[in-house]
């Protein structure tokens, strides 16, 4: 999110006064916090393992938008390295490749960068020399897509087994090539400007320079794919002939003896693959065989994604199908090169652990094995271990040669410490007479949960149904047990509560909408009657009977690219608030969200208005601009001094001697970025996280009415992190 400086200026616009008080002397103190994981296990997709050739034990996983991961195997859960990126790196949390130096298992680099369209950030290198404890950062010249399609493919970023100073990163549009440890990097200018989406060194010989000699590239073009071969370390390469057409390469490995294997789909992936192939290259001879285990046919349809050997026995090849949906994915194993294969899926045993969800979020027979298969591991240390990747999270199994004897491999979701989801709400309310759960979240792709217990899902409600991508979410602050849901691909669009989000049913009606259109936010009055929703690009309806039916509300013109936010008033129920983002107005309604009028006019862009409890008529929007507080139902804005920017806001239980909530927010303070935390009605700020948690992009913030300091966090990509003052030391 982009920061403004403040400047002084009056906006004096129809019932919007923004006034500015003098600037705090000094930066805001810092407040010590314990911060943890509300654990919900997976929740993304993990697009690669990478495991070190020599180092027993040494294992990193990478995630599409949650940086990446390394395992802790005697704490037995994964140990997030990306934390401390802050919101001017947010983008670099997409973990698009890993590589590790086979000379130095304590070097660690990674590509880093989630999007590659013309408003994205640049790449960059991220370099360690203690796995990961700690960064250093190299700009990249080019931009890295760590959360767009091919990203299960790989690994394109390589370490040379014999020069470790010298790295190679496969792009977009070419190879690149540093000779540093990834501190600068220059274009391969012998290289094809090609979708580069695999490289693997052969490491049986080596040039005058020391180098590794033979290097292979999977590229992508427009009529499919194909597999380059350089012999002289990359000084040139050429294409390798009679390969299958029109299939891109998705993964390589390469056996003892120099034969490469590599599986292919027609497609980048994860999804949208509809063909493929398992084809194994004798590098001598030149001769490819075609080894596919199963070939697509019919409306079975699919490619394959993930490929492994194991270094210890000769022979042993393991590959993954991708995006199989009419029968299910499936795992390979060969014990002869590929000659003949023998599936695991209908012997192997799964055991979720305390992530119940995973099973009803697959559902459907014949997904034990899960989706987007896209990368599959044998420990090279260790022939019992292996790693698989999903959509969710991952699998691992410690028995993996029983597959060769009874057949029956036995794998658990290992996912402690991977929290991989994209909370889109969160909210805590108080104890109502359906008991007290701390906090209730929307999530997408998965659902959402009513948090029991924050420290095991195990005694958390997932959402039933789940609805797939939730996104708005409410509670009657005067009959806290109601509660409302929106959810994209169910057929109303929403879901309803009366215990507190234990159970929900579905609405009965929804306003006009197009089955692909994001279900947007809702909001829900004090005492649980009435419901105001205003869905993407689209007009806010309002509802009077539980969603039975639904009304355009008065007074509001949609525009063309209308995008309303409603928030409802926490004390008065006849009192909601619309947020108009495409014109930058508050209009607020006194008759239950039948009518709105606009109140304020020309504020500058915000995230979400939130009314405060236990105070009618009084409302908080952050903004670009600051912070701007409204004791007058949305009119006559007033900005908080010292806030430059703001994106989230949010309420908790009022400090000792003080009745106002305590408020907090996601922005900029006198300078200095993170999550802040007011006793004092904005007076003065504290600040609550440190250099260990950056806290590059949330998604949702709210404070705990129940617990004075506490504040949960929706991390894109990192689930949900709450906080509470950290106990003085002793």
């Amino acid at each position: 999110m982009p920061s403004f400086k403040t400047t002084l200026a009056l906006l004096a616009t129809a019932g919007v006064l923004v006034s500015f008080s003098p600037a705090l002397a000094a930066p805001p103190a810092v407040q010590p916090y314990a911060w943890r994981g509300a654990e919900v296990l997976g929740g993304g997709f993990v697009s690669g393992v990478v495991y070190h050739p020599t180092e027993k034990g040494l294992v990193y996983a990478r995630t599409d938008i949650g940086g990446a991961y390394r395992l802790d195997r005697q704490a037995g859960a994964w140990v997030a390295l990306n934390d401390g990126l802050t919101r001017a790196d947010n983008q670099l949390s997409g973990a698009l490749s890993l590589a590790v130096d086979p000379q130095d298992s304590n070097r660690l680099y990674m590509a880093a960068g989630e999007y590659t369209g013309p408003n994205a950030r640049g790449g960059a290198l991220l370099r360690s020399t203690d796995r990961g404890a700690t960064w250093a950062k190299a700009e990249l010249p080019v931009k890295i897509g760590g959360n767009e399609d091919g990203r299960n493919t790989g690994e394109r970023l390589m370490v040379d087994p014999h020069q470790g100073a010298v790295l190679l990163l496969g792009a977009k549009d070419g190879l690149y090539r540093s000779a540093d440890h990834g501190a600068t990097w220059s274009r391969v200018e012998s290289f094809p400007r090609l979708h580069v989406t695999v490289l693997a060194f052969d490491p049986v010989e080596t040039v005058k320079t020391g180098e590794t000699a033979i290097v292979y590239a999977g590229v992508a073009g427009a009529k499919g794919g194909g597999l380059l071969v350089s012999t002289d370390a990359g000084a040139t390469w050429g294409a390798i002939g009679d390969q299958p057409k029109g299939l891109i390469p998705h993964h390589l490995a390469l056996d003892a003896k120099g034969g490469v294997y590599v599986t292919y789909g027609n497609g980048l992936g994860p999804n949208g693959v509809t063909d493929g192939a398992v084809w194994r290259l004798d590098p001598n001879s030149g001769a490819w065989t075609d080894i596919t285990p199963v070939k697509p046919s019919g409306t079975d349809v699919f490619g394959y994604g993930g490929l492994s050997l194991d270094p210890s026995r000769p022979g042993v090849v393991m590959v993954s199908t991708l995006d199989r949906w009419v029968v299910g994915d499936e795992v390979f194993r060969s014990t002869d090169g590929g000659k003949s294969w023998k599936p695991l899926r209908d012997k192997a045993h799964h055991d979720v652990g305390r992530a119940a969800w995973v099973r009803r979020l697959e559902g459907k027979a014949g997904r034990e094995m899960g989706h987007w298969i896209g990368d599959f591991d044998i420990d090279p240390t260790n022939p019992d271990e292996a790693i698989y990747v999903t959509g969710y999270g991952l699998w691992r199994t410690r028995n993996l040669t029983e597959a060769d004897r009874s057949g029956r491999t036995d794998w658990r979701f290992d996912d402690e410490g991977i929290e991989e989801t994209v909370p889109l709400e969160l909210v805590s309310p108080p104890d109502s007479a359906s008991g007290h759960a701390p906090l209730i979240s929307t999530i997408g792709d998965i659902g959402g949960f009513r948090h029991d217990d924050l420290t095991t899902v195990a005694n958390s409600r997932y959402f039933d149904p789940h609805g797939g991508t939730n996104r708005g979410l409410d509670f009657a602050e005067l009959a806290p047990e109601v509660m409302v849901r929106t959810s994209d691909p169910t057929p109303t669009g929403g879901f309803r509560s009366t215990d507190g989000g234990k159970t929900w049913t579905a609405f009965a009606s929804s306003p006009p909408r197009e089955a692909s259109k994001e279900t947007g936010r809702i909001a829900l009055s004090a005492d649980g009657r009435r419901m105001v929703w205003a869905m993407r690009k689209a007009a806010p309806y309002v509802s009077s009977d539980q969603g039975q039916t639904w009304r355009p509300v008065q007074g509001v013109t949609a525009g063309d690219q209308p995008n309303f936010i409603p928030a409802s008033d926490r004390v008065n129920p006849s009192r909601f608030y619309l947020y108009d983002a495409a014109q930058g107005a508050v209009l607020a309604s006194t008759d239950g969200g039948e009518t709105f009028r606009t109140v304020a006019r020309d504020l500058p862009g915000a995230g979400p208005l939130k009314a405060v409890p236990g105070v009618e008529a009084e409302v908080w929007l952050p903004t670009r601009q600051g912070l701007m507080r409204s004791t007058h139902g949305g009119a006559a804005f007033k900005r908080i001094a010292g806030v430059d920017d703001a994106g989230l806001v949010g309420f908790g239980k009022a400090a000792p001697g003080q009745t106002h909530p305590a408020v907090f927010i996601w922005g900029k303070v006198e300078g200095v970025e993170g999550v802040f935390r007011s006793d004092d009605v904005g007076k003065t700020w504290l600040k609550l996280n440190d250099d260990r948690w950056g806290f590059a992009e949330l998604r949702a913030l709210t404070g705990d009415p129940a617990r004075f300091g506490r504040v949960y966090l929706g991390v894109h990509g990192r689930g949900i992190v709450y906080g509470d003052p950290a106990p003085a030391k002793e």
